[in-house]
């Protein structure tokens, strides 16, 4: 149905880490687990990732809106689907977005489901693969 996915999941509670790491591996998704913003970006870096899983605060009282930012403004990272996921209002999130990086983003509510989780991504894969065809055309 995916195929080989490889998900990059940037969460720094490691319980949950660990929860969606293994539901993920019941569909077949191989995900990369990040507990920081550093390991998050050389688990980018290193390429092969389809999707990144970001929780909005990674061990630290700053939002990850610059992260994304980084992301969006590197070639090889430019069209990288990303979940966002929070515990902030999404409408307070995304007013304080002055660059606008979370636009391309689907975000999640926290606390979701491993379905809706799974959904997301199988909706960002989607829509990448939507703009990689048309790109080829």
């Amino acid at each position: 149905m995916l195929g080989p996915v490889c998900i990059v999941i940037a969460e720094d509670n490691y319980v949950l880490r660990r929860v969606v790491v293994q539901y993920l591996a019941t569909f077949g998704i191989t995900a990369i687990e990040a507990g920081t913003e550093t390991e998050a970006w050389s688990a980018l870096a290193t390429g092969g990732a389809d999707v990144l899983v970001l929780d909005m605060l990674i061990s630290s009282t700053r939002t990850m809106l610059p992260f994304l930012q980084r992301i969006r403004k590197e070639p090889s990272m430019q069209d990288l689907p990303v979940v966002v996921t929070t515990a902030f209002e999404i409408e307070s999130l995304s007013s304080s977005d002055e660059g606008a990086c979370l636009a391309e983003c689907f975000i999640l509510q926290k606390p979701y489901d491993l379905c809706q989780l799974r959904r997301a991504i199988i909706q960002a894969l989607g829509k990448r693969r939507k703009r990689l065809e048309s790109s080829v055309s």
